[in-house]
Formats: structure tokens, C-alpha cells, sequence
């Protein structure tokens, strides 16, 4: 696989061990372990993505927690898979920012400032009540 320049792709990324039902007796944090030190050992990267939809921080911090791998072998790639319109609702969005972000920048920010004085290509924004009636009058004109 290095040989060629293989990128292995792997899934469950998000997924915790506590939160599997004991009858199933599995460990996808073990799991990704495993195949983590197989691409290093392979001399590949590997990149990631997730199985399940959700939105919330904890998914999210997970998926960091094994992009920064102990073996030195980090995601090179993340694919969120299941996008769809509820990714974009108000605290789904702000967490996905947060995470993105995080991502990016190797996780030294942890809070989503409410400015982007650092111009970079991530931004959302925030309304305030007077610049949504201005907002909304606008469309209406």
C-alpha cells in the first residue's frame, strides 16, 4: 500500500467503546487502533469517516481524539457522510464549526470565537436581533 501511495479509508471514527451494548462485544476505539498501527506499519496514511448521523460535541470530540493517533500515524482526511438539512441547524452547525476548526488547526481552538479575526476561509455567523429585521427587510425590498 505505501508503495503505491495508498490512502486506506476507515470507518467509525466517531464511535465509542461505553456506548456499545455489552452483548455486543465489540470495540470500534480498539478497532481503529488496530487498523491505525496496519497503515503506519504498512507505510500508508489513513483517513476517516463516520458511520453514524449525528451532531453533537461528543461525536465530534471523538473523532478528534482518534485523528491524533499515539503511533503518530493521525488522519490525513475526514468525510462526515450523511449530510443532509439538520446538519444545519443552529447548535449542529455551531458544533460541526467548532469541529472543523479544530481539525484544521491541529485543535488548538477550542470555543468558536464570535469574530474571525484571523481570516481564514471558516466563518459563521451570528444575528443579532437588529441585524435580522435589517436582514429581513432587505430580502422583502
Amino acid at each position: 500500500m505505501g508503495k503505491y501511495g495508498v490512502v486506506m479509508n476507515f470507518t467509525c471514527m466517531e464511535m465509542r467503546d461505553g456506548k456499545q451494548s455489552e452483548n455486543a462485544s465489540c470495540s470500534p476505539e480498539g478497532l481503529v487502533r488496530k487498523v491505525n498501527m496496519a497503515t503506519k506499519t504498512a507505510g500508508t496514511e489513513l483517513a476517516g469517516e463516520n458511520v453514524l448521523e449525528r451532531y453533537d460535541a461528543g461525536t465530534y470530540s471523538q473523532v478528534l481524539t482518534t485523528s491524533r493517533s499515539d503511533s503518530e500515524n493521525g488522519l490525513s482526511a475526514f468525510t462526515y457522510l450523511r449530510m443532509n438539512k439538520r446538519w444545519f441547524e443552529t447548535e449542529n452547525w455551531k458544533h460541526l464549526v467548532d469541529f472543523m476548526r479544530n481539525m484544521s488547526e491541529g485543535g488548538r481552538h477550542t470555543k468558536l470565537p464570535k469574530s474571525d479575526l484571523s481570516k481564514t476561509d471558516l466563518s459563521i455567523g451570528f444575528l443579532t436581533l437588529k441585524s435580522a429585521r435589517k436582514t429581513k427587510e432587505a430580502a422583502l425590498a
